[in-house]
């Protein structure tokens, strides 16, 4: 919800300095829970089933693994490519079943429980140091130790790409904390101390109150190219894309990989608004096309490891040269000053490293050896703790940053690189715990059955069903006291979960969201089912392969401004379309598709 307010308010900061219209935002906690939900809203509607339930044990590709001296690791081999180099240097190459080997969902059920009990095992051969320094030699492997949030303050990667600064604080003295949301070229952050200068305050220049109302969304004109995969990064364009920025998105001719996981419904997720066409970067034959593409592009934005954009010609320099005021957006796994800059990451690497997935889990497992069963379930619950959603974090940084980038270049004809990367992204998702100073507190911790952090903000199990219970003042708790017949002397766990046992989840639910009091069922449904046929933020849009159906509305309403919102594109749906935008010729877009570096969706066609 705080980066949608950074990238609405800016939005709205430019669309204000073009036209001298002002603008009323609205965004809401229910909307910043919109991105976490990658598809589950959309296969409840074509499926009526809902994904697996964290009671599920982990796929292979994304498995905890525990180690000799009892560190945990987290896998992240998405593909089958980097699945393989784990198999590989791992030693379970021959473990794997001959057919479909990098494919787990293919596996029939004996043989994938017997993998993973060969792979658990095999993994207690070796401590975890020994492990990392042959995932990191192959350099192809995705993996990394689970640590709480104060020891990512050291990671090196974290250091090395400045997300975490010391500032001299006027209350507590030396404090090592956030750094900036991602790294600029030429207008470079300056973090400082937390306090207001009581002499600017309030700001100067404020908008005429008599101003025109904001009439257009305030990225219309705005163009994106979007050379990305998967989530993290597409995530981020489509936030823009609900903002009336056009955005195009560059797939290979195969279509980005997203596209074949889980039935294409993440895809939709993070595609939507945006036009498509399927290009070989490869080949010097797209040059024309790309070039064409930058000079068209106020910002760019990629998810490559360093050096890679170089060699497509889609690097700083190439698109510099096509618009010297582009904002030029890279968003890795690792940062690109670090050790891990050539390293691959995925979903649940930032999770696991930056302590947000032990913080779920409620602290660091126990590092002794346990039996297999236990293994098992310690393995389970990890993953599921690491469920907290790393790529749309990444996601909501992206776009914060693509804006701050587009302010400097739209008022002060400043183009910029920016590096952004899920390890930055991600410290600022677990910024109630990334600093340090003298005397600072622990970061509280969930109890032992992980129901909550104390027993004012808890989950409690009624008559039937659960609920959770936040209040935050004395007033609150009064009034609770007094509606709930509870002891107002008697604010402990063990006297609210004999209140709560009287009544149902939904009576309770009812009864005090009322009275304005937080309070809300827990188990009644699933995010995804909830968005899907609750939400009043869910539009109808047309899917060229789906037809109707519902996607997510924007982060950030303007009111009084008409959206705009659209379904995510097939693959090379408008190949054809933007290549005569560009300037090619019929016989010339029909020499790219015979050769393959052209592919439009067969409607295009």
């Amino acid at each position: 919800t705080a980066m949608s307010v950074v990238f609405g308010a800016l939005a709205a900061l430019l669309e204000h300095a073009r036209s001298g219209t002002r603008a009323y935002l609205m965004t809401s906690l229910e909307r910043g829970l919109q991105p976490y939900d990658m598809g589950a809203s959309l296969q409840l509607q074509l499926s009526g089933e809902l994904p697996p339930t964290m009671r599920a044990l982990p796929f292979l590709n994304y498995h905890p693994v525990q180690c000799r001296d009892g560190v945990w690791l987290q896998l992240g081999n998405l593909l089958p490519h980097l699945l393989g180099n784990f198999f590989e240097v791992a030693g379970l190459r021959d473990a794997a079943p001959a057919e479909q080997p990098t494919n787990p969902l293919a596996w029939d059920a004996a043989t994938l429980e017997g993998f993973r009990d060969a792979m658990l095992a095999r993994m207690r051969e070796r401590d975890s140091a020994d492990w990392m320094r042959a995932f990191v030699a192959n350099g192809g492997i995705v993996a990394h130790p689970y640590q709480t949030t104060q020891a990512a303050l050291d990671d090196p990667d974290i250091v090395a790409n400045g997300h975490v600064v010391e500032i001299a604080d006027p209350f507590v003295g030396a404090v090592r904390q956030l750094g900036p949301l991602a790294s600029f070229s030429q207008t470079p952050a300056r973090p400082r101390a937390a306090f207001v200068d009581a002499a600017r305050w309030p700001p100067q220049n404020r908008a005429s109150q008599s101003a025109d109302r904001i009439g257009r969304l305030p990225l219309t004109g705005v163009t994106v190219v979007e050379f990305a995969t998967i989530i993290a990064a597409p995530l981020g364009t489509a936030f823009l894309a609900d903002l009336g920025a056009r955005v195009i998105k560059v797939e290979t001719p195969e279509g980005d990989p997203f596209r074949g996981m889980g039935g294409g419904v993440g895809a939709q997720r993070v595609n939507g608004g945006k036009e498509s066409i399927a290009l070989d970067l490869k080949s010097p034959d797209a040059r024309p096309i790309v070039r064409g593409l930058l000079e068209r592009a106020d910002i760019v934005v990629h998810n490559f490891r360093p050096g890679v954009p170089e060699r497509l010609g889609i690097g700083y320099a190439d698109a510099r040269t096509a618009n010297p005021e582009v904002v030029y957006v890279a968003a890795n796994g690792y940062g690109a000053l670090g050790p891990g800059a050539q390293r691959p990451s995925t979903h649940p690497i930032p999770g696991a490293a930056l302590g947000g997935a032990l913080w779920q889990f409620g602290g660091v497992p126990a590092a002794e050896f346990v039996d297999n069963p236990t293994l098992r379930e310690t393995a389970r619950r990890l993953l599921a703790a690491n469920e907290v959603n790393p790529d749309p974090n990444t996601s909501m940084v992206i776009a914060a940053a693509a804006m701050i980038g587009l302010w400097a270049a739209r008022r002060h004809g400043i183009g910029q690189a920016l590096q952004t990367d899920m390890f930055g992204a991600n410290a600022w998702a677990n910024w109630d715990d990334f600093l340090a100073y003298g005397g600072k507190p622990e970061r509280p911790m969930p109890d032992d059955g992980l129901h909550g952090l104390s027993a004012l903000q808890r989950l409690y199990a009624c008559s039937e069903g659960w609920v959770f219970f936040h209040v935050t003042t004395r007033s609150q708790w009064r009034q609770f006291a007094a509606l709930a017949d509870h002891d107002p002397d008697a604010p402990t766990s063990a006297a609210l979960a004999r209140t709560f046992a009287r009544r149902s989840a939904s009576d309770w639910t009812q009864l005090l969201l009322s009275a304005g009091i937080g309070c809300t069922q827990a188990d009644a449904r699933l995010p995804g089912e909830w968005y899907a046929r609750r939400s009043r933020n869910m539009v109808e849009v047309e899917q060229p392969s789906l037809g109707v159906i519902k996607r997510h509305g924007p982060q950030v309403d303007f009111v009084g401004v008409p959206g705009a919102l659209r379904a995510g594109p097939d693959k090379g749906q408008h190949s054809i379309a933007i290549a005569r935008e560009l300037g090619c010729a019929e016989h010339e877009i029909e020499a790219l598709q015979s050769k393959g570096v052209l592919v439009a969706a067969r409607r295009d066609a």
